[in-house]
């Protein structure tokens, strides 16, 4: 048999990956983060049957990050700021998942007091809606949101690593 043989990135900036792989990238930690949101809601329901209760209860198809914030939120001594963090996150690979971006151009010509041309300044900007846990759709940076999206992973990767779970 002819097995694929996937092979870990060798990039070490998210500025040396291209749009499609910022979107796989983002999928890829929030599947990582939501393993480990299982993990704590796992093990504070310590269920009897816990194989079925991974593949099943907490199937993401059954069962919504979203719904799984929730659940959190009711954890004894989970973190409120957290849960906010894993709800901003959701949405921003929620947009980058399953919306397009939209480039802006703003061009600045610069005259002098005379109205004489002195220099013209173009900037383009990639922006993409974003909505929030609120149901608020809100225009943002492209690329501020995957440095948010950055940020924010790593910070709720480390507080579920070290999430006391007893």
């Amino acid at each position: 048999m002819n097995y694929l043989n996937f092979k870990p990135t060798e990039k070490n900036s998210l500025s040396e990956y291209n749009l499609e792989e910022i979107r796989g990238w983002m999928i890829d930690r929030m599947t990582q983060i939501e393993v480990k949101i299982d993990l704590v809601i796992a093990e504070y329901f310590q269920p009897k049957r816990r194989k079925e209760f991974d593949s099943i209860i907490l199937n993401s198809a059954i069962l919504s990050m979203g719904a799984k914030a929730k659940i959190l939120r009711n954890v004894s001594g989970f973190d409120k700021n957290t849960i906010t963090q894993i709800q901003k996150i959701s949405s921003i690979r929620n947009a980058f998942a399953h919306l397009p971006l939209s480039e802006n151009i703003e061009i600045n010509i610069i005259e002098d007091k005379n109205g004489k041309h002195i220099n013209t300044e173009i900037n383009l900007t990639s922006e993409i809606e974003v909505m929030n846990s609120s149901g608020e759709l809100k225009v943002q940076n492209s690329e501020q949101q995957v440095l948010e999206f950055f940020n924010l992973q790593k910070e709720i990767t480390e507080y579920l690593n070290n999430f006391n779970h007893s």
